[in-house]
Parts: structure tokens; C-alpha cells; sequence
């Protein structure tokens, strides 16, 4: 990991009850939504809050951000200030339950790269984004963190109804 900078940020707490996560082989159970934009990442966060409730796992909220080779990793087009606190008001929508939600921030030349560096193996993985009959940059994520053996959810971000469900590829349902 030579070529990333990263960052951690978590809210304070006001008034959390703390309580033990599930452990498994590998820790407690994460339920890791990735940052595509703000609107999807909202989708992505509210289906993770209900699926974390129903698994007693955290959420990391991860954020991949691609900074191009012309400038150095430390100094990313986009003031950073304002990264994390557009990630502390996504992470402050969420209802806080018994565990802190984690904000992960990560400066990088590929984000699938750095996102399967960072990723603990077969993690849970939540991404947002429109479904379209082509490939969208989040299905192609999506697509590549499945294929290096993660469990993935894609939620479309623009489902008016509750009809409409989070696409479980077979692969999350076969294992």
C-alpha cells in the first residue's frame, strides 16, 4: 500500500450504548458500503443500516477517491476538509444503534485497487448507483470486488418503491 493515504474519521459519541460485536474467524462483522456519490451512498447507507441491525454488524463507510498522477497523493483535487465532513453529515443521517459507524478515507491511484487492499477477505460490500443496461462505473466495481471473492450488494439508488430490492448476485446467495 506505497502509493495510498489514508485517513480514519468516526463521530463523537453522544449517547451510544456500546455492546459486543458477533465474532467471527476474521473479527466482528462489517458491513462496508462504498462512497460512489452523495445521493447513492445514502441508498447504499440506509440498506446497510437495516442489514447491519439484522446481522448485529458495524458499517464502514469507505471512500475511494482516484487522484491523478499529475499531483501527489497528499494533495487530491478535492479539498479534503471537505470530504470529511461530507462524510460526517451521510454518517450523521444514520439512526445510531448500539455500534459507531467508521469512516474510512482513502486517497489512491485505483480505487478497486485500494479498496481490495484494504477490504478484509470475502467482506460484505454495499454499493449504490443507478442500474442501467450498461455498465455504470459502480456496476463495474461492483463487478470487480465480486470477482476478487467479496460479497456484494448493489442497490439501485434511484428505487422509487419498496418493491423494488437491492440486486443480490447469485454469488452472494450461492455461499
Amino acid at each position: 500500500m506505497s502509493n495510498q493515504y489514508h485517513e480514519t474519521l468516526t463521530n463523537s459519541p453522544s449517547k451510544i450504548t456500546r455492546t459486543e460485536a458477533p465474532k467471527f474467524a476474521s473479527g466482528p462483522l462489517a458491513v462496508n458500503v462504498i462512497f460512489t456519490d452523495v445521493q447513492s451512498t445514502a441508498a447504499a447507507l440506509k440498506f446497510a443500516q437495516s442489514f447491519a441491525r439484522e446481522l448485529g454488524a458495524r458499517i464502514s463507510l469507505r471512500a475511494a477517491i482516484a487522484v491523478p498522477f499529475q499531483l501527489p497523493l497528499d494533495q487530491p483535487q478535492i479539498s479534503v476538509a471537505f470530504l470529511q465532513e461530507s462524510m460526517r453529515k451521510l454518517v450523521s443521517q444514520l439512526e445510531k444503534d448500539t455500534f459507531e459507524p467508521t469512516v474510512h478515507l482513502y486517497f489512491c491511484r485505483d480505487r478497486v485497487r485500494a479498496l481490495s487492499q484494504v477490504l478484509r477477505p470475502n467482506s460484505v460490500v454495499v454499493i449504490a448507483g443507478r442500474r442501467r443496461w450498461w455498465p455504470t462505473a459502480e456496476t463495474r466495481m461492483a463487478r470487480a470486488l465480486r470477482a476478487k471473492g467479496h460479497r456484494v450488494v448493489f442497490v439501485d439508488s434511484r428505487a422509487r418503491s419498496g418493491s423494488e430490492r437491492p440486486i443480490f448476485e447469485p454469488t452472494i446467495v450461492a455461499r
